[in-house]
């Protein structure tokens, strides 16, 4: 049973010819073609790692069964174990999923409805018992619902988030409210009108003085230009030329579940 250098056996054994042509068989010498076939085998397979593999086994399509775990570094694995790699590897996908986003977590995204256990922060009420976590968590505080089977979650359509603490609302419920600061400032003058340029504060300041008539002393005529500049009293005003900044809306979301 002679092998070549491609891993392919060349021929049968004689008395399989024999056979065939329904000779009988009274003895034959198979040390040929067990020695082939031995050496065979030796190039094609490793056997105890120090012997490389010089040629390929054309198994077809036959399977090696019965494979035992492998266990060093250069062992062949099992289907078995490849499976518990792919198990693990989807529990890790898993585990890694979920601490990445915890109930309570806020995102944004593009999306409209909601998905995959993410409510869309548009105030609507949800149900207590199937929302459980979440609803410990924040509990009645954007909202009670119905007042017994459901609770409101947040809604903060049109609004911009921001972080708690320093000048922002006491908590992170409470809805602040718009505003700017308050312009004030005065201008002071004497009882002919006379208007001392170091008086006016806040955003009042005098330009020109401007004098009128023929009078002296009291008769005299006497105008002032006084004008405004808001910045003066604060540097917010002049930044822009509107209080909004610019802005693309997009869709809050909240984690209810876990996956």
């Amino acid at each position: 049973m002679p092998y070549d250098s491609n891993g392919h056996f060349t021929r049968i054994h004689n008395w399989e010819n024999d056979r065939i042509n329904d000779i009988d068989i009274v003895t034959d010498n198979h040390d040929e073609e067990d020695n082939n076939f031995a050496q065979g085998l030796n190039l094609a397979f490793l056997r105890d790692g120090r012997t490389p593999m010089e040629a390929d086994l054309d198994v077809g399509n036959f399977k090696i069964k019965n494979l035992a775990d492998g266990h060093n570094s250069h062992d062949a694995i099992t289907k078995n174990q490849l499976d518990n790699v792919k198990n693990d590897l989807i529990a890790d996908i898993k585990s890694n999923v979920n601490t990445l986003s915890r109930i309570g977590d806020i995102k944004v995204s593009l999306r409209t409805d909601n998905h995959d256990n993410w409510l869309l922060c548009d105030g609507q009420a949800v149900s207590r018992s199937e929302y459980v976590d979440l609803f410990a968590l924040i509990g009645t505080n954007f909202g009670v619902g119905d007042g017994i089977n459901t609770f409101n979650i947040p809604d903060y359509r049109g609004k911009f988030l921001r972080g708690l603490g320093g000048d922002s609302a006491s908590d992170i419920y409470t809805t602040q409210e718009e505003g700017l600061p308050n312009i004030s400032g005065r201008i002071w003058t004497d009882r002919n009108s006379n208007i001392n340029s170091s008086f006016p504060t806040g955003p009042f300041y005098v330009d020109t003085k401007n004098s009128t008539g023929n009078g002296t002393g009291n008769t005299a005529t006497q105008t002032w230009t006084v004008y405004m500049d808001a910045s003066r009293a604060n540097n917010i005003y002049g930044r822009s030329e509107h209080v909004t900044p610019i802005n693309q809306a997009v869709n809050y979301f909240i984690k209810a579940k876990e996956e």
